[in-house]
């Protein structure tokens, strides 16, 4: 029977054919008079990420919060972008992201990566491979296209302003990450302190074959110089500023040689400082790609890189995806292309999951898109626990877009709009550029939802109890169960076990885990440690009901 005759059975039909399917092939059962689903074998096999589970890489816990500098916060009324691809408005600056530190600490987030802040020369014409010149005030303004790698760019703040913000996320336990453009810039770059200025690629494919409409130039890392230009840029921060890491900017611009050497400077560089040194590279693409740029355990490329393909099976599980893809099953979330990807990449690989960034839309228009509800939904701010919860309990770095913690959306979009998206700035690749009401730092409380402080105080929770128990960010996942609602995982690391369980449908589910399910011979009992769902332990075996749209993580206790 094709997999896609399941995605379309909806309510107890889905329920009764896909547990009883597993009474005959798989490792759960359903008892007939009450529908509950017992599971008795894990699902999925045991996924123990090296760098996390076996050798305590520093970066999994790491907590990093995005901030798109032209549209965040406004700190200075005297500086700012005031052109940009987006709604804006685009007076963001690093003085509003110093006056947001306290927030971002109080939340409970470790990092912070800023969007590209080096200096564009805005309002200078882009230098295309092409010969031809071209003024774009509004891409100048979102500094991916930068062209001094070695000066800030006077739109979002100064020196001075790095070195306060740098000082006082650390005062805080904040690691700065910036933002590294590596693989393409504006054109006329000024040359590094020590004279170096990488070269230009001629090859047409580089420019997705037209190098006169592309805003810059491409890199050509075939010429050393280049890589030792780069080389410059990244320590030049780190030693003189004292920033953390770098998230590299369409790191598929780069050969794998660079990124793997990239990523050694910049440990090495940040080493004088714990748990820095942390290298993202952003793969737009599908999880083949992904693997690629990880390389080997032999050639190894990135360390690690933004887990797109898990983010497009939560989005299309919880909302919709941009595309318009949804109401996919939970068991998508384990399908080859998605979490399942994640057996073929080599032991080095360390995930990060975020659910939106600066060129995706946001996670509650989404959930509008699918036709889900908007702010006055309850659903809508389940749908939001569901997903925080989920990456809470992911084993890797984790990365919130600013604004999803009150559930921010762009008033009055939710539709993909046509081909004068432009004109009117709503894109959906830059819809989520908007200035968002962030209490208490440029908003009162009174001033939003109160169902958007609770997300907010909820998500604050769930990073609490991610930060005190080391399973979660680091410990082995095996996949329990998942079928058209419910999704489970045990999460262990030592003689921690936690369960983090999903009701992704509008009706009831009951779940019974038995001892062997969860692999503790021992079972004494278990804690709902957040969530929604009823939890009861009975002898060898825990029963959890599931509300509608609701979620938990279940700690697992043993007899000693």
């Amino acid at each position: 029977m094709p997999a896609r005759f399941f995605w379309r059975l909806g309510g107890q039909a889905s329920i009764l054919l896909w547990a009883c399917l597993g009474v005959i092939f798989g490792p759960s059962r359903v008892e007939a008079d009450n529908q509950r689903v017992i599971i008795e074998k894990p699902q999925g096999p045991v996924e123990a990420r090296l760098p996390c589970n076996r050798a305590a890489s520093p970066y999994c816990d790491l907590r990093l919060y995005q901030v798109m500098v032209s549209s965040f916060v406004d700190g200075n009324g005297a500086v700012g972008a005031g052109s940009a691809y987006g709604p804006g408005p685009h007076s963001g600056d690093l003085a509003g992201v110093i006056q947001s530190l306290d927030m971002i600490q109080a939340m409970g987030f470790n990092a912070i990566w800023l969007t590209p802040i080096f200096e564009s020369h805005a309002g200078e014409p882009q230098l295309r491979v092409s010969g031809k010149k071209v003024v774009n005030q509004r891409l100048d303004g979102t500094g991916y296209y930068p062209r001094d790698y070695f000066r800030i760019d006077p739109q979002f703040g100064s020196e001075a302003d790095v070195r306060t913000l740098v000082d006082q996320a650390h005062q805080r336990g904040i690691k700065i990450i910036f933002d590294g453009v590596f693989g393409h810039h504006k054109g006329g770059i000024t040359p590094s302190p020590t004279g170096i200025v990488p070269a230009t690629s001629n090859r047409v494919s580089d420019y997705f074959g037209h190098p006169e409409n592309y805003p810059g130039q491409v890199v050509d890392f075939d010429q050393p110089q280049s890589l030792a230009f780069y080389e410059e840029v990244a320590r030049y921060w780190i030693e003189r500023f004292g920033i953390d890491g770098w998230r590299l900017d369409q790191a598929y611009q780069l050969p794998n040689p660079a990124l793997a050497r990239l990523s050694q400077i910049v440990e090495e560089a940040a080493s004088v400082r714990p748990k820095s040194g942390y290298v993202v590279g952003e793969i737009w693409r599908k999880a083949d790609d992904i693997r690629a740029a990880y390389g080997t355990s032999e050639a190894p490329g990135l360390t690690s890189a933004f887990d797109f393909p898990t983010r497009y099976a939560l989005v299309q599980v919880l909302a919709s995806d941009e595309a318009g893809t949804k109401n996919r099953p939970a068991r998508t979330l384990v399908e080859p292309w998605a979490l399942g990807a994640h057996s073929n990449y080599p032991d080095h690989a360390i995930p990060n999951l975020m659910l939106g960034n600066h060129d995706l839309v946001r996670f509650g228009d989404l959930i509008e898109r699918a036709g889900k509800g908007g702010q006055e939904a309850d659903s809508y701010w389940a749908r939001h626990r569901l997903a925080f919860t989920f990456m809470a309990a992911w084993s890797g770095p984790i990365t919130f877009y600013y604004g999803e913690e009150l559930g921010a959306e762009v008033p009055g979009f939710s539709g993909r709009t046509g081909q004068n998206c432009g004109k009117s700035q709503t894109c959906d690749d830059h819809i989520a550029r908007n200035m968002v009401k962030l209490p208490p730092v440029n908003a009162k409380e009174s001033e939003v939802l109160p169902k958007a402080l609770a997300l907010r105080s909820y998500l604050t929770e769930l990073l609490t109890l991610r930060k005190v128990s080391p399973a979660l960010s680091s410990g082995a996942r095996t996949h329990l169960f998942s079928d058209q609602d419910v999704y489970a995982d045990l999460k262990s690391l030592g003689n921690e076990k936690y369960v983090l369980i999903m009701n992704v449908s509008d009706h009831a589910r009951r779940i019974r885990l038995t001892r062997e399910a969860v692999d503790l011979a021992n079972l004494r009992g278990s804690r709902l440690l957040i969530g929604d769902v009823g939890v009861q332990s009975s002898a060898g075996s825990i029963e959890i009901d599931l509300p509608p749209l609701s979620t938990g993580i279940i700690q697992l206790q043993a007899v000693h």
